[in-house]
């Protein structure tokens, strides 16, 4: 890594490469106990300024979140993964029954493969090339 590109993560002490886009004040690296520490850094930060001690407490705030739990009883009660959950289930289509459309159209190697087979095809260079040429002709 070329030399005042990298950055010594403030939590695991390693050198990274900060993005482009942020490399001017990204300073921790990309691995998760750093993403976590970053975080956690960052949440005490902001809890720590004296206008955010009080930012969902108060009558405001208790008066909003009583009015959305009396709009949804037993939110908290319920589970987040039912017991019976209905699965999809995929239906399969039978092989064959596309036709031969422009979208599903066979190439010419496809149809020399599946006459002769992979392993009557390719014996050695020289003489797969000679079939392969050989049943292009015919072919088409």
């Amino acid at each position: 890594m070329a030399q005042g590109r990298c950055r010594k993560c403030k939590c695991c002490r390693r050198l990274f490469r900060p993005d482009p886009r942020n490399r001017h004040h990204q300073r921790y690296c990309s691995q998760p106990r750093c993403r976590a520490a970053r975080k956690a850094e960052c949440q005490a930060r902001w809890l720590a300024r004296p206008e955010n001690h009080d930012y969902f407490r108060g009558p405001v705030h208790l008066a909003r979140n009583r009015a959305w739990r009396a709009r949804h009883p037993g939110y908290w009660r319920k589970s987040p993964h039912p017991r019976n959950a209905h699965k999809d289930v995929l239906t399969t289509q039978a092989i064959g029954s596309i036709g031969k459309t422009s979208i599903f159209a066979r190439s010419p190697l496809q149809d020399l493969l599946n006459r002769w087979g992979a392993s009557k095809l390719w014996t050695t260079p020289a003489s797969a090339l000679d079939r392969l040429f050989g049943l292009a002709h015919r072919c088409a």
